[in-house]
């Protein structure tokens, strides 16, 4: 995203919610690192995509307790990575001042 914790992704205040990053060609990635806000996601899936309609699960989260969450994983080609939220640690929506993917 942009470096900034002033700007923040924020959800509706329901299940399931995503966002996602177009790498802008296919890549090998590895690694995605979020920086939550307080209202995080307690479980949630990272996903890869090559053509941003069939995803492969890269991970699964079931208890995230917020702050950061630096997830390794097989690497896999994509364009695209999302974070798939299945379950909110909190009343509201889930929200992410970053979301960066790492590989190469």
């Amino acid at each position: 995203m942009d470096g900034n914790t002033g700007t923040r992704w924020s959800s509706q205040f329901s299940d399931p919610q995503w966002i996602s990053v177009d790498l802008g060609q296919v890549r090998s990635v590895s690694r995605v690192r979020l920086q939550w806000e307080a209202a995080y996601g307690r479980a949630y899936r990272i996903e890869t995509s090559e053509n941003n309609s069939t995803w492969s699960t890269a991970n699964t989260q079931t208890a995230s307790d917020g702050g950061v969450d630096d997830i390794t994983f097989t690497a896999a080609n994509a364009r695209y990575v999302r974070v798939f939220g299945t379950a909110r640690a909190t009343a509201w929506g889930y929200s992410l001042f970053e979301f960066d993917v790492y590989g190469t």
